[in-house]
C-alpha cells in the first residue's frame, strides 16, 4: 500500500508541474520558457501548489484536521492560498518580457512606464483558486482513502491473528482421548501421537505469529494433523493423503491451509456410514495447491457456528496476503464437498 501511495504522489508531482508547461502559448517553439515572466510566474505557482500538496497530505491533515484543530487548520489553509497565489509576483522580477513573450505588460508585470501598479487582491483570483481547491479536495480525499484502507488492513490483521490463535478444542479434547485410550492399550502408537500432538502445539504458538514460514514446516503440521486424526478414522473410510514435489525454500503463510484440511474431517467422519476424504498436496516451481475432497456424512447444522466463521477468516487472510495470487474453487453438492487451492508464492 506505501508503494501505491507513494506513486500516486509522484504521478501528481509530475501532472502539476506538466500543467505551466503545456498550457504555456511558447511552448513548442523556440523561446526558452525560463526566460519568459508570466510562465516563471506561472510555474513557481503550480511548484508551490505541489509543496501544498505534499506537506497537506502528509503533515497538515493528520496533525490537525484528523485531530479536529479545525480553526488552526483553516487558518493555515487561508495562509498558504495567500502565499501560492501573491509570492510568485512578489518574489520574481516583473521585467518586461523577452523574445516571444506577448506584447503589453505581462499579467501582475510592470507597465511600460515604469511604475508598479497598485497591489491587486485578486489578481490570482480566476486561475489559482481552483487549482488550490482542486489540489486541497484531492489531498483530503486520497488521506480519507488511506486511512480507510489501513482501518480495514488492520481489521484484517486483526481477524488473521485470531484465526491463527486458533486452537479447536474439539480436535484437542478427540486427540487427547484417542492418546488416552492408545495408553490404555498400551500401544506403541501412543509416544509417537504425543509428540505429533507437541509439535503441533509448538508450531502454533511459535511460528503462527510470523510472516511466513518455511512451506516444509506448513505441511509437516497438516500432515501431524492428519496423523492424529486417523486415530479416530474407522475402517470403513475412503482417505486418501498424498503429497508430492519439493518446496525448494519457498515460504508461505502460516495456518493459511489447514482450515480446508480441518472442514474435510468435520464433515467427512461419520462412524454410522461410509466416508471418503481425499487430501492432495502439490508443490510446483511457483506454488502449491491444495486440492481436498469429502463425502459429506455429518449435518451441518449439528457443527459449531466457528467453522463457517473459520472459512470465511482464511479466505480474508488469504486476500489480505495473497491478493491476485492465489486461486481457489470450492464445489458442493448434496454429498461431496471439493476445494481447489492454488498459491503463487513468488
Amino acid at each position: 500500500m506505501k508503494k501505491r501511495d507513494l506513486l500516486i504522489n509522484i504521478l501528481i508531482g509530475i501532472a502539476l508541474l506538466s500543467i505551466p508547461i503545456l498550457t504555456s502559448p511558447n511552448f513548442g517553439s523556440d523561446v526558452s520558457l525560463f526566460k519568459v515572466v508570466p510562465f516563471r510566474q506561472n510555474f513557481m505557482g503550480y511548484a508551490l501548489l505541489l509543496l501544498f500538496f505534499y506537506a497537506n497530505y502528509y503533515y497538515f491533515i493528520p496533525k490537525y484536521n484528523a485531530q479536529r484543530k479545525w480553526w488552526i487548520y483553516g487558518a493555515i489553509i487561508l495562509l498558504c492560498f495567500a502565499m501560492i497565489s501573491y509570492l510568485p509576483s512578489l518574489l520574481l522580477d516583473n521585467t518586461p518580457p523577452n523574445m516571444g513573450a506577448p506584447k503589453g505588460p505581462p499579467r501582475g508585470g510592470v507597465p511600460m512606464d515604469g511604475k508598479r501598479p497598485p497591489f491587486d487582491v485578486f489578481q490570482f483570483r480566476d486561475t489559482f483558486i481552483f487549482q488550490f481547491l482542486m489540489v486541497l479536495v484531492l489531498s483530503l480525499l486520497l488521506k480519507l482513502d488511506h486511512q480507510l484502507k489501513q482501518i480495514k488492513n488492520e481489521k484484517l490483521k486483526s481477524e488473521v491473528s485470531y484465526l491463527k490463535a486458533q486452537i479447536n478444542p474439539h480436535f484437542l479434547f478427540n486427540t487427547l482421548n484417542s492418546i488416552y485410550a492408545l495408553t490404555l492399550k498400551k500401544s506403541d502408537k501412543a509416544p509417537q501421537a504425543v509428540l505429533k500432538l507437541s509439535d503441533m502445539m509448538r508450531y502454533v504458538v511459535t511460528e503462527s505469529d510470523t510472516e511466513n514460514v518455511a512451506l516444509e514446516k506448513e505441511i509437516n503440521y497438516i500432515s501431524d494433523y492428519v496423523a492424529l486424526q486417523q486415530l479416530r478414522m474407522g475402517k470403513d473410510v475412503d482417505f486418501i493423503f498424498d503429497v508430492k514435489g519439493n518446496s525448494n525454500g519457498k515460504e508461505i503463510a502460516p495456518i493459511i491451509l489447514i482450515n480446508y484440511v480441518e472442514n474435510a474431517f468435520k464433515y467427512g467422519i461419520n462412524p454410522d456410514e461410509s466416508s471418503k476424504i481425499h487430501i492432495f498436496i502439490t508443490e510446483d516451481e511457483k506454488g502449491v495447491m491444495l486440492d481436498v475432497e469429502n463425502k459429506i456424512s455429518v449435518d451441518k447444522n449439528a457443527l459449531p457456528p466457528n467453522t463457517e466463521e473459520g472459512t470465511k477468516n482464511t479466505k480474508k487472510h488469504l486476500d489480505y496476503k495473497y491478493p491476485g495470487k492465489y486461486k481457489l474453487d470450492v464445489t458442493e453438492t448434496q454429498e461431496t464437498y471439493h476445494v481447489k487451492l492454488y498459491i503463487d508464492l513468488t
